[in-house]
C-alpha cells in the first residue's frame, strides 16, 4: 500500500479480482493491511468493503457486514499496534512447560499487559492460540518469528536486541521433526524443506503420473479402499466413501484441504508442510483427479507463517513443472490450487466452518445436511480432507493398498502420526503404526515421565477427549479401543501430565481457551462456554461453593446435547471429567480455600490472565479483557 489512497483503493481492488469472488477477498485484503501497519483503519474497512461489493455507499452503517467479518478472526487489529507484536501461546503443552513464566517475564519488563502497547509504540503483547510447536514448548512469537524452548531469564536480552536493530534475531535451529524411523513419512527425517527437485530425486509425484498416464479415477479409488485409510483429522472416517460421495455429485467440485491444525498440542501437519510439501501437494493432485475437483484450495492457520511461505514456493514449483494447470502432461485433467490464510480462530477446523471462512465470512459451523460432499464450497459437491490424510496417498497408490493395510493391526489399516508433548523427556513427532500401546509411545518413545516424577494423566487428542490415567498405558492405540475406553484418538495429540498438576488449574486453562474460541452462534455454546469459565474463574480464586460442580455438570450435559458443532459438545468435557477422576482436588479447592499444588491464585490474587474472548462479529471491537494483577 502507499500514501495515496486511490492508489490503496486500486491495488485492494486488483487484489479482490484476483479471486472466485470479490467477496471472498475479505481476508485477504485484512491480511493485506495487516501486513502493511499492524491494523486496520477506518477508511482500510471502507476500501475493503467497496473493492469487495460489501458496502455499496459511504455511510458508517454500510460497513457493519465488513467489521462483522474482521472482529471475528483474532489475528487482526482494529487499533494501532507497536512496530512488533509479540504474541505467547497460553495453551496447554507450553503452559505444562512455564509459559505463565514468560508471560509474567513480558509483562514486568514491558511494563504492559495482554492486548497494550508500550508507550514508545515498539512492542504490543497478544495472546496466541497454539502456535503448533508443542514439543518445543514454551514458544512466542515476535510477529512472524517463532522462538522455542523459551527462558524467563531470556526475554531481557530477546527484547533489547530487537528494539536495538528493530530486527528478530534468529530463533534456535530445528532439528528432524520425526524422532524415530519412518514407515510412510521418510520426508519428515530431513532438517531442511525438500524441495521438487530432492523430491523427485527420491521418487516422488511418480505415482501421481503412473494414476494420469494408465490408471483411472475408480482405480484410484479402489486402491484407496483396500487401504482402509481413514481421516487423520479426527474423525477417522473412510476416505473412499468420502471420496465416492464427491464423486458421484455433478460438476464442478472442489477439493479443500484443511490445515487449519488449531487443536492445542498437535503439529504433525505443520512437519508434513514445512518439511516435505510436495508430499502433501502429489496428494492433492492424486484426490482431485480421484474426485474430478478442477479447483482446490489450501486453507492454512495465520500461525503458520512459515509453511505459508513454503507451501507458497511449492506450488510455484508445481506450476512451472506442468504438475498444476490445464490438461496437466497433455491429459484431459485439469486442475488449479491456491493458498487461503485463515486469521485465527479455532472453529474453522470444523469443515463447514473452514467453508464459510474461505467464502469471506465469518467461520460459523453450518448445519447438516446436506453435508459438504453435497454442498459445500459455494454450494457445490467439495471434499475437504486433512494434511496428513492426503499426504498419505503417494505411498499407497505406490506401493499398493493391501501393503499399507497390512500396517495396521486389523482395527485400524496404516500409520498415524502422533505428537507427543507435555512432562515427558523426549517430546516430539512419532509414526506409530496402530495397534502399538499408549505405554510404548510414551514410555519407550517418549521416555517415559521428565525428571523420574508419576504420571498422573494424559489427554490423548489435545482439548476433546477424556483423561487417561495411569492403568490404561496399555491401551492400543487404535479409533476403536480409545473410543471403547471412554476417550478418542482425535488428532493423537497427546499431552502428557505429571504428579505435580494441579488437574483444577489446567481445567480452568481448557475453560478459558474454550470461552475464547465458541463462534458465538448457537446459544448453548456460546452462553455455556461462558458459564463455564466464570465458574472456573470462581474456584481458581477461592471463591467456589459445592453446587457449582453440580451445575458444571447439568450444564455440560446440556451443551453436548444441544450444541450445534462440536466444539460445543467437548468444551465441557475436560472440567467434567476431571471433577469425575480427580474429585479431591475440586473439593480442596472449594472447601479448603486451598490449591494443594500451590499454582491456583485462590485468594491471593487474580488468575494470571483473563483470556480475551472474541467479539463474534459484532460493533464491540474492544480487547474484551479484565484487568490483569501481574
Amino acid at each position: 500500500m502507499t500514501d495515496d489512497p486511490e492508489e490503496e483503493e486500486e491495488s485492494l481492488l486488483r487484489e479482490a479480482g484476483q479471486w472466485e469472488r470479490p467477496s471472498q477477498a475479505v481476508l485477504p485484503l485484512f491480511h493485506k493491511c495487516m501486513e502493511q501497519k499492524n491494523f486496520i483503519s477506518d477508511d482500510d474497512l471502507h476500501r475493503i468493503g467497496r473493492a469487495t461489493g460489501l458496502v455499496p455507499t459511504e455511510d458508517y452503517l454500510a460497513i457493519s457486514e465488513v467489521v462483522s467479518i474482521g472482529t471475528f478472526y483474532q489475528h487482526f487489529a482494529f487499533h494501532p499496534m507497536g512496530n512488533h507484536v509479540i504474541r505467547v501461546c497460553l495453551t496447554t503443552s507450553c503452559l505444562a512447560n512455564g509459559a505463565q513464566k514468560i508471560l509474567r517475564s513480558l509483562m514486568d519488563h514491558l511494563g504492559i499487559g495482554l492486548e497494550e502497547t508500550t508507550t514508545d509504540r515498539v512492542f504490543s503483547l497478544r495472546q496466541d492460540q497454539c502456535m503448533g510447536h508443542c514439543a518445543d514448548a514454551p514458544c512466542l512469537m515476535v510477529d512472524e518469528d517463532t522462538f522455542l524452548r523459551v527462558l524467563p531469564e531470556e526475554i531481557p536480552a530477546l527484547l533489547d536486541s530487537i528494539r536495538a536493530s528493530n530486527t528478530c534475531p534468529p530463533s534456535r535451529p530445528l532439528g528432524s521433526p520425526l524422532q524415530n524411523e519412518p514407515v510412510v513419512f521418510s520426508g519428515l527425517t530431513g532438517t531442511t524443506t525438500a524441495w521438487m527437485e530432492e523430491y523427485r530425486a527420491k521418487g516422488g509425484y511418480q505415482a501421481f503420473g503412473r494414476v494420469l498416464r494408465t490408471g483411472s479415477p475408480e482405480d484410484v479409488l479402489a486402491e484407496i479402499e483396500r487401504s482402509g485409510l481413514t481421516g487423520r483429522g479426527g474423525g477417522a472416517f473412510p476416505v473412499h466413501r468420502k471420496f465416492r460421495g464427491v464423486r458421484n455429485q455433478p460438476p464442478p467440485r472442489y477439493l479443500v484441504v484443511n490445515a487449519d491444525e488449531g487443536e492445542p498440542g498437535t503439529f504433525k501437519d505443520r512437519a508434513i508442510m514445512e518439511r516435505d510439501p510436495h508430499l502433501l501437494l502429489e496428494g492433492v493432485l492424486i484426490a482431485a483427479y480421484a474426485i474430478g475437483a478442477g479447483k482446490g484450495y489450501i486453507y492454512i492457520r495465520s500461525e503458520y507463517p512459515l509453511s505459508y511461505r513454503i507451501l507458497e514456493k511449492a506450488i510455484d514449483e508445481a506450476r512451472r513443472e506442468g504438475y498444476l494447470g490445464d490438461r496437466i502432461f497433455g491429459t484431459d485433467f485439469s486442475f488449479a490450487l491456491r493458498l487461503y490464510r485463515g486469521a485465527g480462530a479455532y472453529i474453522c477446523g470444523e469443515e463447514t466452518a473452514l467453508i464459510e471462512s474461505l467464502e469471506g465470512k465469518r467461520g460459523f459451523p453450518r448445519n447438516k445436511p446436506p453435508h459438504v460432499f453435497e454442498k459445500g464450497l459455494w454450494q457445490l459437491p467439495t471434499d475437504v480432507s486433512n494434511v496428513e490424510t492426503l499426504a498419505n496417498l503417494p505411498a499407497i497408490l505406490g506401493k499398493g493398498g493391501d501393503w499399507y493395510a497390512g500396517l495396521g493391526d486389523g482395527r485400524s489399516s496404516g500409520t498415524k502420526l502422533f505428537c507427543l508433548s507435555g512432562h515427558v523427556r523426549r517430546p516430539g513427532l512419532y509414526e506409530i503404526p496402530f495397534g502399538r500401546t499408549l505405554r510404548e509411545l510414551v514410555d519407550d518413545l517418549g521416555g517415559g515421565i521428565a525428571g523420574g516424577r508419576a504420571l498422573k494423566a494424559i489427554l490423548p487428542s489435545g482439548h476433546v477427549s477424556r483423561f487417561l490415567l495411569p492403568h490404561q498405558l496399555d491401551l492400543s492405540l487404535d479409533y476403536a479401543s480409545l473410543r471403547e475406553a471412554g476417550a478418542m484418538l482425535g488428532s493423537a495429540s497427546v499431552i502428557v501430565f505429571d504428579d505435580r498438576t494441579c488437574m483444577v488449574d489446567l481445567a480452568y486453562w481448557v475453560a478459558a481457551f474454550f470461552h475464547h474460541e465458541s463462534c458465538g452462534q448457537c446459544t448453548p455454546c456460546r452462553d455455556g462456554t461462558e458459564d463455564v469459565y466464570e465458574i472456573l474463574v470462581k474456584v481458581v480464586q477461592g471463591e467456589g461453593e459445592e453446587s457449582d460442580l453440580e451445575y458444571l455438570d447439568i450444564l455440560g450435559k446440556y451443551m453436548q446435547e444441544a450444541s450445534i458443532c462440536g466444539l460445543g459438545v467437548t468444551a465441557p468435557t475436560i472440567p467434567m471429567n476431571s471433577i469425575d477422576q480427580f474429585r479431591p482436588e475440586w473439593e480442596e479447592h472449594i472447601r479448603d480455600k486451598r490449591c494443594p499444588f500451590g499454582v491456583c491464585p485462590m485468594k491471593k490474587h487474580r488468575p494470571l490472565a483473563f483470556p480475551p474472548r472474541r467479539s463474534r462479529g459484532f460493533f464491540d471491537d474492544v480487547p474484551g479483557l479484565h484487568p490483569i494483577d501481574p
